[in-house]
């Protein structure tokens, strides 16, 4: 070996030659090492723990990291996301839901993309954003399997769910949904979805707990209520709109929406006692809009009770069926033309559409879509 080739390390007792190869080598082992570990760091910060212990009575309700957690019902919990001040749909906030049995756990929706954010509505990336909602679920479900179903794929609702992906957790979406739109707005494979028929799927979380699957076309063509009987919980999300309306810019959709909804409603008079029916709650995917007195009802105040009820499943098929039939046209009806839509942030394309009422449900739509759907010619003086 030459001499210019190695260097030497000094004890106590003697000199110890190593060669520079064996100090590179030493060096660039020790930086493999630091980089493995900060990488460690970076990717599972860990996160405090979830205090769900301290939601004891209906009502309760825990912030952590960006939600509020509360609990509806024994062992029915919302996860709220309140979203942020600037952007559009899901940006003004968005629900979720956790219904926990003795055998399994079904989580209802993931919210908004806070992993890697989505710019189309203004949302950005959050640090720890999956560690944190896995916490929140995990530490609610125990230890029972968790399974959790979308009710459809649109970004605000499908949101979250590369946190839960490759951790042995079965993801369904409902058949109708577009199966790509995933990859197209979070850059998920698809094949990380289960597909489900509505009607035919249950879930049953145990001691008679069973998750029931209902198809409601309109805001999409593969929107799912889930419906828990023993709890007399109704979980909509945007199926019939959220209390400020549904928006509709063709007479498809509005169609979809009136069956649909009336099916729904003929299912609960045959699914629940009257007695049980008026126990209903539903709960929507966007809890700020809820409203009793209908969120465009003129000259009324808002009533924010934290959910919906019977009424408002009734009321959206009676608006719905009621702008096929012309009845806002016809006094006394209950189907009130309340107005065109002033301009509102987070729904742009609504402004001029045609606000229609029936008691608490809303359907929003260009009032030439309204004639139409109710095979009538508009007036020359509602065009202007």
């Amino acid at each position: 070996m030459r001499t210019e080739e190695r260097d030497f390390i000094r004890t106590n007792e003697k000199p110890v030659y190593v060669t520079v190869k064996q100090v590179m080598m030493f060096i660039m082992a020790g930086l493999f090492l630091s980089g493995a570990m900060l990488s460690t760091t970076v990717d599972a910060q860990p996160v405090p723990p979830f205090k769900g212990s301290l939601l004891v009575k209906l009502g309760d309700e825990v912030k952590y990291g960006s939600y509020i957690v509360r609990k509806i019902g024994e062992g029915v919990y919302q996860l709220n996301d309140p979203g942020v001040t600037t952007g559009k749909s899901g940006a003004f906030g968005v629900d979720m839901y956790l219904v926990c049995g003795e055998k399994k756990a079904l989580m209802i929706d993931l919210g908004n993309n806070y992993i890697d954010g989505y710019e189309n509505n203004l949302i950005a990336p959050r640090t720890n954003a999956a560690e944190e909602l896995r916490e929140v679920v995990y530490s609610l479900a125990g230890s029972v399997p968790l399974e959790i179903a979308i009710t459809h794929a649109h970004p605000d609702h499908d949101g979250m769910t590369g946190a839960f992906i490759n951790r042995g957790v079965t993801i369904w979406m409902p058949e109708g949904e577009d199966i790509t739109a995933p990859q197209t707005q979070h850059k998920i494979d698809p094949s990380v979805y289960s597909l489900f028929k509505q009607g035919e799927k249950t879930f049953d979380l145990g001691e008679g707990r069973i998750i029931e699957t209902f198809l409601v076309r309109g805001h999409s063509l593969g929107g799912t209520v889930y419906i828990s009987r023993k709890d007399q919980m109704l979980f909509t999300s945007d199926a019939l709109g959220s209390g400020i309306g549904q928006g509709f810019g063709n007479v498809e959709r509005l169609r979809m929406l009136a069956e649909d909804s009336q099916k729904l409603v003929e299912y609960i008079k045959s699914s629940f006692t009257p007695y049980e029916r008026y126990g209903i709650r539903v709960y929507t995917g966007h809890w700020w809009q809820n409203s009793y007195g209908g969120f465009m009802s003129p000259n009324k105040g808002k009533v924010d009770v934290g959910y919906l009820d019977w009424r408002f499943v009734q009321d959206v098929a009676s608006c719905a069926n009621g702008i096929l039939q012309g009845k806002w046209l016809v006094e006394g009806s209950g189907l009130q033309y309340v107005g065109k839509m002033a301009y509102y942030d987070s729904w742009p394309s609504a402004e001029g559409r045609a606000i229609m009422l029936y008691g608490t449900g809303t359907v929003i739509l260009p009032l030439e879509v309204a004639y139409e759907a109710a095979g009538l010619k508009m007036p020359v003086n509602e065009t202007k």
